[in-house]
């Protein structure tokens, strides 16, 4: 059995995107905001920083008893930015669901829409914007990352296309979060190369293991292969190790520490 964790100090509940404005003036502060009948549960580290990074979490690979699961605190914990971090509402749908790519679900057919509404109200003005994940956590950081033109999209092994990762994985998202819907019927963005197949304003440092060759032949190719000329993407080939393994925490804070210095 999961359970939903709120605190009751720092904790703030909204009924809806519109209801919601910003965030509440804190250094710490968490966030429920229905959408579709179900919560869209967020993080707020404001520490002062004109850059702020947005997380997006992987599958769930170990048992969790309590939501909603925010990723990537340890290893960023001394990062010089403020962070927000993001936990994928479709766990909640179905407790046998570990990855939905922050694409939606039944009950919340246009949550990348309201997503990137919830998003640009922790921004200020002038603000740099980061957008973080690896695995399914990198589809999201490259979908959201393409609506806030100047923002830098930084995934880890991220999939690109949806229906080319396991197939199994692929099946039980559709199951239970779409009661079965084919892929291409799905109201959501499942494929960036979609979006990316034209100049967007954004840009991309691109982290990919090169011992993982399924990531590398489904994902990272066909991503690349379909952009045009003048692409803002700069690719950052690692070697952690055979499969989809990302770097560790050590090399993860490097990398983004140096995206925020340059």
């Amino acid at each position: 059995m999961v359970t939903r964790s709120t605190q009751a100090k720092g904790h703030y509940e909204f009924e809806s995107v519109d209801s919601f404005n910003g965030p509440i003036v804190a250094k710490t502060s968490t966030y429920g905001i229905t959408v579709g009948g179900v919560p869209v549960d967020l993080r707020f580290d404001d520490r002062g920083f004109d850059t702020t990074i947005v997380f997006f979490h992987a599958a769930i690979t170990k048992a969790v008893k309590r939501y909603p699961v925010f990723s990537g605190t340890s290893f960023s914990e001394d990062l010089k930015a403020n962070r927000l971090f993001v936990s994928d509402p479709s766990l909640y749908v179905d407790l046998r669901l570990k990855l939905g790519w922050y694409a939606g679900n039944l009950k919340q057919p246009n949550l990348q829409d309201a997503l990137t509404k919830i998003i640009s109200r922790f921004v200020r003005p002038k603000d740099r914007l980061i957008f973080f994940g690896a695995s399914g956590g990198g589809f999201a950081s490259l979908y959201f990352s393409s609506k806030f033109p100047g923002s830098i999209a930084v995934p880890v092994n991220p999939q690109t296309i949806i229906g080319s990762y396991v197939p199994a994985i692929v099946s039980r998202y559709l199951d239970y979060a779409w009661d079965g819907l084919e892929i291409e019927e799905l109201p959501a963005c499942t494929d960036v190369r979609e979006i990316y197949r034209n100049p967007v304003g954004n840009s991309i440092i691109y982290v990919q293991n090169t011992g993982d060759i399924q990531h590398l032949d489904n994902h990272y190719t066909p991503f690349m292969d379909a952009l045009p000329d003048g692409h803002s993407v700069t690719s950052m080939h690692v070697d952690v190790g055979e499969g989809h393994v990302p770097p560790s925490r050590e090399q993860l804070a490097r990398i983004l520490t140096e995206v925020i210095d340059g």
